[in-house]
């Protein structure tokens, strides 16, 4: 019992591990969105609205 603390070994337990996976995936995509937004939003100040649009345009032209 000297080893333990609060009833748990050392050992992180697998419901511990399986939170902390979550965690990093919902903070991951968080980021994510975050991010796309940061580079979209420079690209509109750099380019322009219309630029942006346009070339949204394009691709999806060439894409289909």
């Amino acid at each position: 019992m000297a080893g333990r603390t609060c009833g748990y070994d050392e050992r992180m337990s697998i419901n511990a591990l399986l939170s902390l996976i979550v965690l990093v995936a919902v903070l991951g995509v968080v980021v994510s969105i975050f991010a796309g937004g940061v580079a979209y939003v420079g690209r509109v100040r750099r380019d322009g609205p219309a630029a942006v649009l346009a070339g949204a345009r394009r691709r999806r032209e060439m894409r289909d």
